[in-house]
């Protein structure tokens, strides 16, 4: 699949948007529809990694596939929570209890934590990796569905994953009337998928960028982040929607701009400056400073320690696989 450095642009605006968010920036009061700018990019690129090898070799190499996801996420997510467990004694400790971080920490590595807040418990710190599980769930059955779909035409498998797309999002308004509140859906990966499921309709549509959309992307998503809020009932019924077409405008209209080198750098580096930056961002905001502290200590902490985890840490482990499959090829 050839590298789209515009794509980084957009995980990077994403990356720092949330950053904004958790740091109380005004203005920004929908931030958290960076996220969702996450999953619809994340369906995207998952989709095209399965479909066209799945087309070519007839089957579905779904041992590999999760193996390069949990190669690429893992070590990095273990290294920030040996030392979120490590350090919360001393940064939280008059909040929350050591049993409360180790809990969270157990949750969270094994990409279950997006349940326990469905469940009603309360995470603690690690407030913002519910994505990250919903992500690897996803994964986990995302290629089971290629594996039904893809000997169809491609134009049906377009249409049947357009389908999964309005019923994961008709499922989601539905969870908010029968749920004990709206925003019950929020960390549910039924419930909270459908931004993957139109990357993947997106993956299937013609490679031409339409440059147009641009534009129009970009405004919806400013709508979207600047009117809307948690705990309002619009913003589950359609705010989501608004913001998963708005993001998947600008990843298929993909702008120069956001081939820029910075927001490139940003863009590979934003695992882990997702990983980082809640902790950071919580402590600083305990410790009663403003929102533009908050947001340069921790933007400014977390980028050094993403840029670590980047380089020695998720490239060591992720780059010598992929250097082996581009030369051996995958099988099923």
């Amino acid at each position: 699949m050839k590298y789209i450095p515009e794509l980084d642009g957009l995980r990077a605006l994403s990356a720092l948007l949330i950053v904004l968010h958790h740091s109380g920036a005004p203005g920004v009061v929908g931030g958290f529809f960076a996220v969702d700018v996450f999953f619809v990019l994340s369906g995207f690129l998952v989709t095209q990694i399965l479909w066209l090898p799945s087309r070519e070799k007839g089957c579905v190499a779904w041992f590999e596939f999760i193996h390069r996801r949990l190669l690429r996420l893992l070590p990095a997510l273990v290294v920030m929570l040996v030392a979120y467990v490590s350090f919360s004694p001393f940064m939280w400790s008059a909040q929350f209890s050591l049993v409360d971080h180790i809990r969270d920490a157990i949750f969270t590595i094994t990409y279950t934590v997006n349940w326990l807040q469905t469940w009603g418990r309360e995470v603690v710190v690690l407030g913002h990796v519910w994505s990250l599980a919903v992500e690897m769930q996803f994964y986990l059955m995302w290629p089971l569905v290629v594996l039904l779909v893809f000997r169809l035409p491609k134009k049906i498998g377009l249409w049947a994953f357009f389908a999964l797309y309005v019923l994961a999002t008709l499922w989601r308004v539905y969870g908010s009337f029968y749920l004990e509140t709206p925003w019950s859906v929020y960390t549910r990966t039924d419930m909270h998928a459908s931004g993957l499921v139109l990357g993947a309709v997106l993956a299937l549509l013609p490679n031409a960028r339409v440059q147009w959309l641009a534009l129009p992307g970009l405004l919806l998503l400013f709508f979207c982040v600047t009117f809307f809020s948690t705990h309002w009932n619009p913003t589950v019924l359609y705010g989501f929607t608004l913001a998963e077409l708005g993001a998947a405008m600008l990843i298929v209209s993909r702008p120069a701009w956001l081939a820029t080198p910075f927001l490139v750098w940003i863009g590979q580096i934003s695992y882990g400056l997702y990983l980082w930056h809640y902790p950071i961002v919580l402590y600083f905001q305990l410790q009663g400073l403003p929102w533009v502290q908050v947001f340069f200590y921790g933007v400014t902490i977390a980028l050094v320690l993403a840029s670590l985890s980047y380089y020695y840490v998720e490239s060591r482990f992720y780059s010598p696989i992929r250097k082996r499959e581009s030369s051996a090829g995958k099988g099923c």
